[in-house]
């Protein structure tokens, strides 16, 4: 029996201690490791006028932490793309275009893009600034592209969602018993539980999932929505110079196909992106050029790992959902990303 704990606190010892290297790596690695590069496209290499493609993709939610942006490479967050920006910044390109496939998200983090990017080009009058989707450029995605020159789009993308999803409010009629197992949660309703809570001030227990709204909560509620809508509706008639009242009647929050899109002067035209970068060769009249893309790098093994086995996804797929349920969310849907 001793023997047997010997040879088993050994184990556990070595596995703790392989464990700790990997974490130490990992930490090491985040430092000194830089996470954007520079990817050669077409064009002469030693051209000064650059054409840059900074790829975005997945949803817009505000993630300050290296390790959040390490275990979603999916999102878009605002300290991710200003970062991006300022790289770009040091070698001065002609034209960037922002390749984008997004849904939306969070209203506050596409804002903040939204401001990054205007503030970019106040900063930067000679650079173009350019959107391109070739799949999805939805309701927040979409208000993040109103801060650039041109918005194009590939044949078969979505567009618009002109409009704001706000958090749901979940109410169970009178509730009997809640189950949880393996078909997830249950809940069972018919003059059954009571629910006590201990809260100070006005609607301060607000989307208590047992009890009804009152008619000025959901007012309240629907006058937050409506205030962030036209801000987006007057953003998006200042940049695409769409009168208020077509966008509020006629677009309203619907997605549309590009050519619809077109129409609607949502986007400037219908091209893939090889042929937008054709474009803007053509238009500039450069006699040389260089067309480079800055990505996000490929993980290394250990960070592989690292997001793999030590991070449970689901419960950052969790806390994403909660995030985006629990905001102001300007997004497609909810169902559209699995939340």
């Amino acid at each position: 029996m001793l023997i047997f704990w010997n040879t088993f606190l050994k184990i556990t010892a070595i596995f703790i201690s392989i464990i700790t290297i990997i974490l130490i790596a990992i930490i090491f690695t985040s430092f000194f490791e830089k996470n954007d590069r520079f990817t050669f496209l077409s064009g002469d290499e030693k051209s000064s006028n650059v054409i840059a493609i900074l790829e975005l993709n997945g949803l817009i939610i505000d993630t300050n932490t290296d390790f959040a942006n390490l275990s979603n490479i999916f999102s878009i967050s605002p300290v991710e793309t200003k970062k991006k920006l300022e790289f770009l910044e040091e070698i001065s390109p002609k034209t960037i275009i922002f390749s984008i496939n997004s849904p939306g998200g969070t209203v506050g983090a596409s804002k903040k893009i939204y401001e990054i990017i205007k503030n970019y080009k106040k900063n930067n009058n000679d650079t173009k600034i350019l959107f391109h989707t070739n799949q999805l450029l939805a309701s927040g995605g979409y208000w993040v592209a109103t801060a650039a020159d041109e918005i194009y789009a590939s044949y078969g993308s979505i567009i618009g969602s002109i409009g704001v999803k706000g958090p749901d409010w979940f109410f169970y009629d009178e509730p009997k018993t809640i189950s949880t197992g393996i078909f997830g949660n249950i809940v069972e309703t018919k003059n059954g539980i009571k629910i006590f809570s201990n809260s100070a001030g006005k609607s301060k227990d607000i989307f208590n999932p047992f009890r009804k709204p009152s008619k000025s909560e959901l007012d309240h509620l629907q006058g937050m929505v409506d205030e962030i809508y036209n801000d987006f509706v007057s953003t998006v008639s200042k940049e695409r110079k769409i009168e208020i009242e077509t966008i509020v009647n006629d677009i309203g929050a619907l997605i549309y196909t590009t050519n619809s899109a077109d129409n609607f002067h949502l986007i400037d035209g219908q091209l893939n992106l090889d042929n937008l970068i054709k474009k803007t060769i053509n238009e500039s009249d450069l006699k040389n050029y260089k067309v480079i893309k800055l990505q996000t790098s490929k993980n290394s093994l250990i960070k592989e790992f690292l997001i793999n086995n030590l991070y449970n996804n689901n419960i950052y797929t969790n806390n994403k959902c909660l995030n985006l349920r629990s905001s102001m969310a300007a997004i497609l849907s909810y169902e559209t990303i699995g939340c």
